[in-house]
């Protein structure tokens, strides 16, 4: 009974087809009845009988109908109102027909009649109406289970049994309401215009609200109350049964009952079925303007219908294709189109297919055909729907950039290039195969999102990444491009060249997609880093060379001149070198110099460089050492080497070293000068009998005295810990 039921149906109405025009109507012909001298219409009551029992009837007849309506429309989705309304005629349509049959005249079905008893169940039929309606004010409009439909007609019947109980067989509990030959009693009175007054304050009620929610049928439930309600009143100015204002009285209740009726029917069914044509009309419009081609199929395989898509490109009209099969069809001609199989068996299940046509201009057309099952809401299989879509085109250009992706992804593997691509709102990032098997994955291990390139990233990298990355975000820079380490699927780094660009923004500048590529430079990085350690590191030690030294020396140089830090430098040269090689050869020689080295070089930290300079002779700088910290190294260290001969092959090797310990100072012009005051330490050394430690001369610092300590077995000469 809502607005999408009714509103429709109130638009273009002449002014007689509204209940605006009847409720005035109505209140016209009540101020003429007033004029109306108060007479019987009949000479005898018993000549108003057969008229009375005739209005009656079709008030009870219309009840039913309003019952019967109510209760076939209880499943709608809306339809509380309907229910409700229906049960409250129902208990109406019991009540009047008690009415009907006990009044005076009637034959005595129900023990004496008379007019007492018809007046009361009169007034009781009334009273259920009156407040029935008013119960629909406030009734929200929902779907009622089946169960609660049932328990409310059963409390209506419940009720009209106890109105007949107390007017037939309990009247005398009752007051007066007419007095023969007087008329109505001033009770009676006084209860019409009450119910006149409440049918009329209902009828305001219902007329608001419908007009509130534009329903037109709460505006014809108004109508209909507000004519009860003037019927009440014609009822309180009759003086005999057969009074002429009691034949009005009954004629508008039937008026009244007839306008219920009708706005029941107008919602339940009128409406619906206006609806109904409003779609049905939607769903042509809609399919005739969709591109696809639609047909629908009953299920022994007849056409139901089809879009002009459909009929256009096979060449028929659509009352040419209605009712008839595939078979039939193809009885009349080529059908169907490109000789796809008929369906001897109704579809169960979707089905998906692609099917060359030919049309009726003589092309064909390749369509991606879709059949599908339609049913009703307990399940029935009813048909199905075809729907096909025209893909000739779309495969064409499919194929294309098939091929054209084909010499895309061969120039990029043979290039190492994998391709990416960002959308940056919401952080999703396509990655091509090549991109994926580049870092050891398949395409389906690697998640289209951000973090699968972020979480693959090596930490120390990301300052140069975002040094690049950021500026061209920001529209600084005309391209991104860096190079990196990604993580491979087995643990090491893939060193990769980044380069792309912003190929999107928003109206505010923001940046929206980037697009790049990572090219695997792990290949020149290797040669890069082989070339760098050929260059800068010992081949037969591989300790770092005379230049690397150097280098590091001057940059250890700089912080200590920016008051950074202090360092100190060592220098070490093994005794009676010469001796050795001339007494176990080159490569005795060489054994001796990788055992110092592994000796030496185990012992220090990860911030000492240890180089090799030439020869036997060894550096170490020791950055955040002062001279007394790295006399104490050197003296550890000398002491180690002297203990630990070389055993191998060619038998046991003594070996000891001399060692020259200076510092870097802030006054230093270049590192030359700390190497050579470390230079003469290690002369001293050597003059005083080699296997020592010397310190540079400076004044302010005291050798440390260290404890003494045996040398261990084996050494070939032992030494002191003078400086």
């Amino acid at each position: 009974m809502g607005h999408s039921m009714t509103a429709g149906l109130a638009a273009d109405r002449k002014a007689w087809q509204r209940p605006a025009f009847w409720m005035m109507v109505s209140t016209a012909l009540l101020a003429l009845g007033m004029l109306l001298p108060s007479a019987s219409f009949f000479a005898h009551p018993r000549q108003y009988l057969p008229l009375h029992t005739a209005l009656e009837f079709i008030a009870i007849a219309v009840s039913a109908m309003v019952f019967a309506l109510g209760w076939n429309l209880r499943e709608i989705e809306r339809g509380s109102r309907l229910v409700w309304l229906g049960a409250v005629f129902l208990c109406v349509a019991v009540i009047d027909f008690g009415h009907t049959l006990v009044f005076e005249g009637m034959p005595e079905f129900l023990g004496a009649s008379g007019a007492e008893k018809a007046i009361n169940l009169w007034l009781a039929g009334r009273l259920v109406a009156a407040c029935g309606l008013f119960v629909v004010v406030f009734l929200p409009a929902e779907r009622w289970s089946a169960r609660k439909a049932a328990l409310v007609n059963a409390a209506m019947l419940a009720l009209a049994a106890s109105w007949w109980w107390l007017a037939l067989f309990k009247h005398d509990w009752l007051p007066r309401t007419m007095i023969p030959g007087v008329g109505l009693t001033s009770l009676k009175i006084g209860v019409e215009y009450g119910l006149t007054a409440f049918h009329l304050l209902v009828a305001v009620l219902l007329h608001r609200r419908g007009r509130r929610e534009r329903d037109e049928t709460l505006s014809w439930l108004a109508a209909a109350t507000w004519v009860l309600g003037l019927a009440e009143l014609f009822l309180t100015w009759y003086t005999e049964v057969s009074d002429i204002f009691n034949v009005i009285g009954h004629l508008y209740k039937v008026a009244a009952f007839v306008m219920i009726y009708r706005a029941l029917f107008v919602s339940g069914v009128r409406g619906p079925h206006a609806e109904l044509a409003g779609e049905r009309a939607l769903l042509r419009a809609l399919i005739d303007s969709a591109p696809d081609q639609i047909a629908f199929k009953d299920t022994r395989g007849a056409y139901l219908g089809c879009n002009t898509a459909f009929a256009d490109c096979l060449g028929r009209t659509e009352n040419g294709i209605l009712g008839r099969t595939d078979a039939e069809l193809a009885g009349m001609g080529p059908w169907p189109p490109g000789g796809a199989a008929t369906r001897s068996q109704p579809l169960a299940a979707t089905e998906r297919r692609e099917e060359w046509v030919l049309c009726r201009d003589g092309g064909r057309r390749l369509l991606d055909t879709m059949c599908i099952p339609f049913r009703a809401h307990d399940g029935t299989l009813l048909g199905e729907i075809r729907i096909s879509r025209d893909i000739t085109d779309r495969r064409w250009i499919e194929e294309q950039l098939a091929a054209s992706e084909r010499r895309l992804a061969l120039a990029l593997e043979s290039a190492s290039l994998g391709l990416w691509d960002w959308h940056i709102p919401s952080g999703w990032v396509s990655y091509d195969t090549q991109w994926a098997g580049m870092l050891g994955h398949a395409p389906t291990e690697i998640e289209p999102n951000l973090e699968s390139w972020e979480t693959r990233v090596n930490p120390d990298d990301w300052p140069v990444i975002r040094a690049s990355l950021e500026p061209h975000l920001r529209g600084e820079t005309a391209r991104y491009s860096c190079e990196h380490r990604l993580r491979h699927k087995d643990g090491h780094w893939v060193w990769v060249l980044a380069s792309g660009s912003v190929i999107e923004r928003d109206e505010e500048g923001a940046p929206v997609r980037v697009v790049g590529i990572h090219q695997d430079i792990s290949p020149r990085k290797a040669l890069e880093e082989r070339l760098v350690q050929q260059a800068t590191s010992d081949p037969l030690t591989g300790l770092a060379n005379r230049r690397y030294f150097d280098a590091a020396l001057t940059n250890e140089l700089g912080r200590v001149r920016r008051k950074l830090g202090r360092a100190a430098v060592v220098l070490l040269d093994l005794d009676h070198f010469k001796r050795i090689n001339d007494q176990w050869g080159h490569a005795g020689g060489d054994e001796v110099l990788k055992h110092f080295t592994a000796l030496v070089g185990a012992r220090l930290r990860d911030s000492d460089l240890f180089a090799r300079l030439g020869g036997e002779e060894f550096a170490i700088l020791l950055p955040g050492v002062d001279l007394v910290g790295a006399f104490r190294t050197a003296e550890r260290l000398r002491r180690l080497v002297a203990g630990s001969p070389v055993r191998g092959e060619l038998g046991e090797i003594g070996v000891t070293v001399s060692i020259g310990v200076a510092t870097l100072r802030a006054g230093d012009v270049d590192p030359a000068e700390a190497l050579a005051r470390a230079d003469e330490a290690l002369y001293r050394a050597k003059d005083s009998g080699r296997n020592r430690s010397m310190m540079e001369e400076d004044d302010g610092v005291v050798p440390p005295r260290l404890a003494e300590e045996p040398e261990p077995a084996g050494s070939s000469t032992s030494g002191g810990d003078q400086a």
